[in-house]
């Protein structure tokens, strides 16, 4: 595993040992987390937000639609 240095203010060490310690974690493996968290894809498929903003797609009624609402056969 590779090593990294990097350099913070002392009130963001202290902060994060002590999130990294409340997570039960090392400071190494809490920093990891959060770089994969912010490095992971975090965008929806192209095909998916196509289908939300331009309604395409092949969206179609289901044989068995939902019940009514009982308050409207009363």
């Amino acid at each position: 595993m590779a090593q990294v240095t990097i350099y913070l203010p002392e009130e963001l060490i202290d902060e994060a040992r002590e999130h990294a310690k409340s997570a039960e974690r090392s400071l190494s493996a809490w920093v990891a987390e959060l770089v994969r968290r912010e490095t992971t894809t975090k965008e929806w498929p192209k095909s998916f937000v196509d289908l939300l903003t331009h309604g395409g797609g092949d969206l179609v009624e289901p044989d068995d639609p939902p019940p009514e609402d009982i308050e409207a056969l009363t």
